[in-house]
Formats: C-alpha cells, structure tokens, sequence
C-alpha cells in the first residue's frame, strides 16, 4: 500500500526542516565564534584601559606639551574673510601660533598666549587689520578664535604692523 499524501507532505516537511537546520547550524555557528572572539578582543582592550586609567590617576602626568596649533580667523560679524586676506593674515599668525609647539601646557600663563594676538595690528596691501582673540583652548592641541577686523582709518594717518 502506497503512503498516503498526508504522509508523504509530512515526510516532505520534516526532510525540508533538517535540511534547513543542517544548512542553518554551520552559518550560524560560525556567527557565534566570530562575535565570541570580537568580544573577547573588547574585553581585552577595555581591561588595558582600565589599567592605563588607574596607573595616569596614581601618578599625572608631570608635562604635557604643546603639539598643534590651529588658527580659526573670521571676520567682523563672523563671515568668512577674502581667501587671498585669510592667506596673507595666516602666514603673519601661523608663526606666532608655533612659538607655542613643544611648550608645557601646564606652564602656560591664558592672558600671556592670549597677548599673543589680542589687539595686534597687520596690514594687508593697503589695509591695517586689528586682531581679536574671541576664544582659546590651551592644551596639547590648541585652538585659537580669532576675530580680524579692517581698522577705520583716519585722514593722513599711517598704519604700522605689530602692536
């Protein structure tokens, strides 16, 4: 007596469940093992940084210095100045910024850096600039905010550069 169609699509469903299951375990298996040694890895890396931060909080660092220096320079009313001013303007500041590089943080007096840039008068082609230091941050990578302004001239009135 031949099975019954009952039968034979039950058949057929359980093959087609192994199959899949047979098919599925590898891929999934494999999944696992890759997140196991991700996480593994994390583990790892969070525990060598538990023991750096434990060892910087028992003893600070005695210098930090100084390794970068970036200029923001906007103009008056925070648009952006000509390209060919902002080049001129950074090439006289660029050098002033580095003077900084290689320096302690720590031993970084903010209203000296600031004196730095604060007020300083530079001429572009015919025009006399006033800078003003809207914001710094000191530390290894310092940033500096500066606001250039052309400085109304008077009649007969000469500019000088510097301060």
């Amino acid at each position: 007596m031949p099975p019954s169609p009952r039968l034979r699509l039950l058949a057929a469903l359980a093959v087609g469940a192994f199959l899949g299951a047979g098919l599925t375990l590898p891929l999934t298996a494999r999944r696992v093992d890759t997140l196991t040694l991700l996480a593994t890895d994390l583990l790892r890396e969070l525990a060598e940084a538990e023991n750096e931060l434990a060892r910087l909080r028992e003893e600070p660092p005695g210098s930090v210095a100084v390794y970068e220096t970036r200029l923001e320079l906007v103009g008056g009313r925070g648009q952006r100045l000509p390209q060919a001013t902002e080049i001129v303007l950074r090439q006289q500041l660029e050098p002033l910024a580095q003077r900084l590089v290689g320096e302690n943080v720590y031993d970084l007096s903010p209203a000296v850096v600031r004196d730095l840039f604060d007020q300083r008068r530079l001429q572009v082609d015919e025009t006399l600039y006033r800078v003003t230091v809207e914001s710094m941050v000191l530390g290894p990578r310092s940033l500096f905010r500066l606001r250039v302004e052309p400085v109304p001239t008077a009649p007969g009135a000469g500019g000088q550069d510097g301060t």
